[in-house]
This record gives structure tokens, sequence and C-alpha cells, in this order.
């Protein structure tokens, strides 16, 4: 089916209530697990298509965030989402109390039971009315960001327009463009101040009605860490904080050089070559025809999951005013589809994004045959090493989209990884160190966000802009409002990821086949399970991260030329 075919429909709450309550009282009386697994597979049908339905508002509302129809079902699922999760916690329940815990295992994984436990410790009927208000909070942020107008070069633009100009090979525009970007956050800074504070204290509010000390210990249930703990992560960060940091400051020096600046500055962040504005050479149309040859040359699989995506419309990809700002995918569970959002802008970023992307896409395509909604999409530690790879796997493939300047968008990409490892550091120990004081006023949140920079990021120059120097880079991060704690995954999978690229020109075929394994019912399996089957290292493993910076070490001052 056609995404365009695929039409919304809101479902009947009571309705929907009414079947899954017969059906799980069902479950308790059956004799066999055939019997019991039968009302599994009808539950998991009417489970899927609300989902769908959510899914579907979802991604209308990114698209077109000022369509007064569209917005009124987006509010429908702030409120009625959490009313659904009470009819998830009765299925549950269900699962966790019946007497085919083995069979159960065997058929959908020990991680799906173990998902199943999470969740009911995550999720109680007292705090479903906190939830709609968290919900709302979140679509009200998403607005703020889609809102933008920023007059700049004769037009109004959004703020993934402004993208382009923020690139510029000019670095006074860079500077120009990038004040205009700020500026824009600086004029509503009370609005996301008050988005955010709502949030903290919602948060809190509901992780002290579940018995929890803070939000820390609710978060982590939610992101599903079954296998490690916030030790775990206190542990890693401080080996980034120890080993990775020089690994930024040879990148930090080579960029200098070719750049010919004595110091960097805020808006040099992301340009890392004289005179090359990062543009990709082809336009929209011939960037999917490039990317539609790469994946075809690239596997059987991938060829035949990019000819589904296009054929059957289900990404949007160019920006457009009332449009939701970034990238992600998500997945329809009734048809079995991904779906991609981006906004293509003529920069560095469509591509890369477009490669993250579908690495989250080929896995839920790889996945479809899963039913049960829990482990059709995998906890979001394992989701990232799938995107993240997938940006690596496609490099041989980069002359169709930047010709001439290939290597110089391998050298950038790998730049831009360097450096996010330890931007993810401050971002995931910024919400910490949030939710453990939830009474912290805006002037001091914004003061240990940029006590965190200069622990993490010291390099990082705002060249007099007050704003930022205040604190307030963190205002953009939408994983910090709408996804508290997920940001760590990416850090965690880019050191998986990192791992692949270091074996691929050594052996590529078998890379590939071990990327092609962690695809396959990529929900099925934990982090810890997920590292093991791509035979990888976990990033909590001792010296994990020193083979990894010796071999980008290497790989930054002898593969690429400086100049």
């Amino acid at each position: 089916m056609k995404f365009s075919e695929y039409k919304y429909e809101r479902p009947d709450f009571e309705k929907i209530n009414t079947k899954i309550v017969s059906l799980v009282n069902s479950m308790s009386e059956c004799k066999s697990f055939e019997a019991f697994d039968n009302n599994i597979v009808e539950i998991n049908k009417i489970r899927n298509h609300v989902e769908s339905m959510k899914t579907l508002a979802s991604i209308n509302y990114s698209i077109n965030t000022h369509d007064e129809s569209i917005s009124i079902e987006n509010k429908y699922w702030d409120e009625y989402g959490p009313e659904y999760k009470k009819i998830d916690k009765i299925f549950y329940e269900a699962i966790v109390n019946s007497d085919f815990k083995e069979e159960i295992e065997n058929k959908y994984g020990r991680h799906f039971y173990k998902l199943v436990e999470f969740s009911l410790k995550e999720f109680s009927e007292e705090i479903v009315e906190d939830l709609k208000i968290e919900n709302k909070l979140c679509s009200e942020y998403t607005k703020l960001l889609a809102s933008a107008k920023i007059l700049y070069d004769g037009k109004y633009n959004n703020l993934s327009q402004m993208n382009k100009y923020m690139l510029s090979d000019n670095r006074e525009e860079r500077k120009k463009a990038s004040e205009r970007f700020y500026n824009y956050f600086e004029s509503i800074e009370d609005k996301f101040n008050s988005v955010f504070e709502e949030l903290v204290k919602v948060r809190n509010r509901m992780a002290k009605k579940l018995g929890y000390d803070d939000f820390v210990e609710l978060g982590y249930l939610r992101m599903k860490r079954t296998e490690y703990t916030e030790k775990d992560v206190d542990k890693f960060r401080k080996e980034v904080r120890e080993k990775w940091i020089p690994l930024v400051d040879e990148f930090n020096k080579q960029k200098k050089e070719r750049l010919n600046i004595d110091e960097l500055k805020y808006y040099d962040d992301d340009v890392e070559y004289p005179g090359w504005n990062m543009e990709p050479v082809t336009d929209y149309d011939e960037t999917l025809e490039a990317a539609s040859k790469m994946y075809h040359e690239l596997s059987k699989e991938t060829g035949e999951f990019f000819d589904f995506m296009i054929e059957n419309g289900f990404m949007d990809l160019e920006t457009k005013e009332s449009k939701g700002f970034g990238g992600y995918c998500t997945y329809i569970p009734e048809i079995k589809a991904p779906f991609i959002f981006s906004n293509f802008n003529k920069t560095f970023d469509d591509v890369d994004t477009l490669t993250h992307e579908a690495g989250h896409a080929f896995q839920l395509y790889m996945s479809r045959n899963i039913d049960m909604p829990e482990i059709n999409f995998p906890t979001l530690d394992c989701c990232e090493i799938h995107s993240m790879t997938m940006e690596l796997l496609t490099w041989p493939w980069m002359k169709l989209f930047f010709k001439d300047d290939e290597e110089k968008f391998k050298r950038t990409h790998m730049a831009t990884i360097v450096r996010l490892i330890p931007y993810c550091m401050i971002v995931d120990e910024f919400q910490h160190i949030i939710y453990k004081n939830p009474k912290l006023t805006p002037e001091e949140r914004n003061s240990e966000w940029r006590r965190l920079e200069k622990i993490y990021t010291p390099w990082k120059n705002y060249d007099g802009n007050k704003f930022l120097e205040k604190g307030c880079w963190w205002f953009k991060q939408g994983h910090i409002f709408k996804n508290p704690f997920y940001y760590i995954d990416y850090a965690l999978a880019e050191v998986c990821a990192l791992q692949i690229w270091s074996n691929m020109e050594e052996n590529y075929d078998e890379v590939l086949e071990n990327y092609m394994e962690i695809c396959r019912d990529a929900g099925k399996r934990s982090f810890v399970e997920t590292v093991n089957a791509g035979n990888l290292k976990s990033p909590f493993e001792e010296g994990c991260l020193d083979n990894i910076i010796g071999k980008i070490y290497n790989w930054s001052v002898g593969k690429i030329d400086r100049k």
C-alpha cells in the first residue's frame, strides 16, 4: 500500500478497550499455549492498528504543524495515548501472570518478557493525567521549533533552511547566519524555559507517584535499559573525558591548519575545508537516484528495501514551511512499513540524514515479520547501531553525491562523529543533574550546561554571543525536551559503529553480513545481545575506546590530505 493511500481514522477507544479486555479474559482461561497465543495474535492486530493510527497522526503533524485538522488529531493522541497505556497494562499483566512463561520466551524471546516487566514498572493509572500533560508539552515544543521564521537573504527561513547559510564557506556569513538562528531562540527564551520547567515538574511528579527517588530511575525504565545502570553510564562518561578529548584536539588542530585560523569559533564547528560549502553536487531528484544506485549495489536486500520506500512514498524529505525540525524514522506496523521524515536543504546533512534514517528503516524492513509491537522496533541503543553503521557502510558510494569532494565528505563526516561523542556526554550528564535537582532555576540549569561544555568541549568559543555564553545552546536539542536520557544511546551506538568501520577495509563482505544479522529480528535482542551478534565489544568493556581511538587517529593523519 502506498503511503498516500493509507488513510487515518481515529480509533474508537471504548470499543477497543472492550474487545481487548475480553481477549485478555480469554487468555486467563486457556489450557494450552496455542490457545493463549491465538488471543495474543488477535490482541496484536488491534494494538498494531491503534499504533499505526497514532503514528500516522504524528507523521502528519510533523509534515504540517499548522494544519488545524491535523493539530486536532495530534491533540487527541496527546490526550488518549496514556489511556491506551491502561489497555497495554492489562495485556502485560496477563503475560507475566500466565503459566506459559517458558513458551512465551521461546516464541517471542527472553528480551520481550523483560521489556514487559519494565513496562509494568514505569506505568500506573495514577500517572495517566501527568502523561497527558507531558505529551502536550512535547507537542508545544515541536511547534515552537516549527514556527521559526527567520528573515535572512531577503526571505523568511525556517530553522532547517538556515543550515545552508550556517555551513557557508564564507566565515562572516556563517557567523551572521548563526547569530540570526540563535536570535530566534533568544526571542522566545521564556517560552522554552516555561515548557521545560513544566516537563521537569511533571516527570518528577510521576516518578514520586510510582515510588522512585527521582525521574532518573524512571527514565532508565522508560528507556528499557535492562542490562546496564546509571553507574555504567557514569563510568563510560569518565572514559570519554579521559581518553576522547585528545582525539578531538587533533581533529581541531588539523581543521585550524586547513582553514588558516588561529582559534575556532562556534560557527566553525561543522566546517572542515576552505572554499567548500559542503553541498552535495546532486539536486533533490539526483540525490534519490544516487541513493537508489548505492543501495542496489550495496546488497540485494538494501536494493529491494529502497525500491519499496520510493515506490510506495514512505519518505517525506524536502523542507517546507510549517514542517517540523530535524529528521526521524518511524514504523507503521499495520502495513509493515518504515517511514522516513527529513528536511533536505542542499547541505551535507541531506546525505548524512538520509543514510542515518535509512539505517533505521532498513532494520525495520528486515524485521517486518514481527507483529509484536514491543519487539518490531528495538530499544533505542540498538536502533542507533543500525543507523550509524549504515552511515559508514555507505562510504564507498559517496562519490555519487560529492564527486571530487568525496574524501572531504568522509573527513567531515568522521570529524562530526568524533565531536559528537563528547557532546553526547554533555546532554546525558546535564539530564542527570536536572532530574536529580528538579528545583533548579532556569539560570542554574543554563549554568550547569555551560559548566559541562567547558569540561567536555573546552575548545567551544561563543565569540561574545551572550545568549550562548550563558548556557542556552541546549534549547535546540529536542531530545532533552521530548526524549529524556535518549542521547547517550548515540554515543554507545557510535562506538559500536566505529568498530564496524575499522574492519570495513579489510573484510567488507564479512562486516556487511554481520550488519545484516543484527538487523534481522533486531527487536528480539537486548543491547548486549546485539553487540554479541555483531561480533563487537561493548562500550562498557575496559579498553574498548582505546582501540577505536588509535584507528581513528591513524586514519586521520594518514588517510586524508590536510590541504
